[in-house]
């Protein structure tokens, strides 16, 4: 990690400890707005919850974020290289739109963490976080383990079943 992205972690947990927000774990049948973070290469698992957010009659956010050296599609939810400032932070626009919006759940799809990730996924006024991160560190409220088979369809997957297993009554 160099000395910019220090700076730029250090500024961000700045930033995400002044954030007051309380954590709800939604129940399945009354999420009515969900965010999803996702890359390009995550097309299939972004397409698995926005057909099962879609079905219950939920409203479906999301953000693409491209990885550095990809060349993007031009659209509203799409967040590039060129959408950063120099610490690497998205500049504002639609990415503050999305930050305050006022979520029932986050679901972040990336397999890997980057600080653009990491900014929305902190800053955001959710009221329940999840994704994975191997990060000791990081900004989930419920972060699942997906090492032995890193892919974020797995992923997508296991989101939806987590979220209906912590639900159940006894």
């Amino acid at each position: 990690m160099g000395l910019i992205e220090k700076y730029a972690y250090r500024r961000l947990y700045k930033k995400a400890a002044s954030i007051d927000r309380r954590v709800k774990l939604p129940h399945p049948e009354t999420v009515r707005k969900v965010g999803i973070l996702w890359e390009p290469s995550e097309n299939q698992a972004f397409q698995f919850l926005n057909d099962h957010f879609s079905r219950s009659q939920s409203i479906v956010r999301n953000i693409c974020i491209y990885p550095n050296n990809a060349t993007a599609e031009p659209g509203a939810n799409v967040l590039t290289a060129k959408d950063l400032n120099w610490l690497g932070f998205p500049k504002p626009g639609l990415v503050d739109d999305f930050i305050s919006a006022e979520f029932d759940l986050l679901l972040n799809l990336a397999l890997t963490q980057t600080l653009p990730f990491d900014y929305i996924t902190a800053l955001s006024r959710a009221c329940f976080k999840v994704g994975w991160s191997p990060k000791e560190t990081n900004f989930f409220d419920l972060n699942i383990n997906i090492e032995g088979k890193p892919e974020a369809l797995y992923l997508a997957r296991q989101q939806i079943f987590y979220l209906g297993q912590l639900n159940k009554t006894m």
